[in-house]
């Protein structure tokens, strides 16, 4: 059974993360050790509420580590949560590597999809952190 989670909560590692936590960004998906991040088109003078981040666009997503939430968020807090289907948010499409490396990836957030196209090369970011 899941641990029931209060908020604000301060994350020591990525096992209670879930994507729509939100704290500075939103948590969009896990991986082992890291997370995909998203860096939200928000901002007020308090941490946000999941109402305030109702229909706000993601801006960047990036690779991330628990400890961007301990070093950029308030207090180093998740301020809450709120379901990600519910602003229409997913993870995004990212090149792996340059377009010249042998084996530069079309990948959806962690998940390699196949090898690039020149098209796709120029459309998305490399993904980093």
């Amino acid at each position: 059974m899941p641990k029931t989670i209060s908020y604000p909560f301060q994350p020591k590692s990525n096992r209670y993360l879930i994507p729509g936590q939100f704290a500075c960004g939103r948590v969009i998906e896990i991986c082992t050790e890291h997370f995909i991040a998203g860096l939200m088109d928000w901002s007020g003078p308090e941490p946000p509420t999941g109402e305030d981040l109702k229909r706000c666009a993601i801006l960047k997503q990036g690779n991330g580590h628990v400890k961007l939430i301990a070093e950029t968020a308030l207090n180093g807090m998740i301020s809450g949560y709120r379901d990600l289907t519910l602003d229409e948010l997913e993870v995004a499409y990212f090149r792996f590597q340059e377009m010249f490396a042998d084996d530069c990836m079309l990948q959806k957030g962690y998940t390699e999809i196949r090898p690039i196209t020149k098209e796709e090369h120029e459309q998305y970011s490399t993904f980093s952190t």
